[in-house]
C-alpha cells in the first residue's frame, strides 16, 4: 500500500492546487487539500497565513497518511 499511496498521492497534489483562503470556502485557508483546521490538529498549533502558504510535499503526505490511509485502517502491503 505504501507504493500506492505514494502513487495515489500525486492526484490531490496535482488537483488541489496551492493555498486558498476564499471567504465562502467552510474548509477557510487551505493548501494541497490541507484545511488550516487539520494543519493545526496535525501539529498542534494555531498556523498563520505565512505557514500555510508554505507547506511542503513531506508535510502534507504526513498529513493525509496520518488522517486519511491510517485513521480508515485501509490495508497496507
Amino acid at each position: 500500500m505504501n507504493q500506492n499511496f505514494d502513487n495515489c498521492m500525486t492526484m490531490p497534489l496535482a488537483h488541489e492546487g496551492g493555498f486558498a483562503d476564499h471567504p465562502s470556502d467552510p474548509g477557510c485557508m487551505t493548501n494541497l487539500g490541507v484545511t488550516k483546521a487539520d494543519r493545526d490538529e496535525f501539529y498542534g498549533g494555531n498556523a498563520t497565513e505565512e505557514v500555510m502558504k508554505v507547506p511542503t510535499k513531506r508535510d502534507v503526505e504526513t498529513i493525509y497518511r496520518r488522517n486519511y490511509l491510517n485513521r480508515f485502517r485501509i490495508q497496507q502491503g
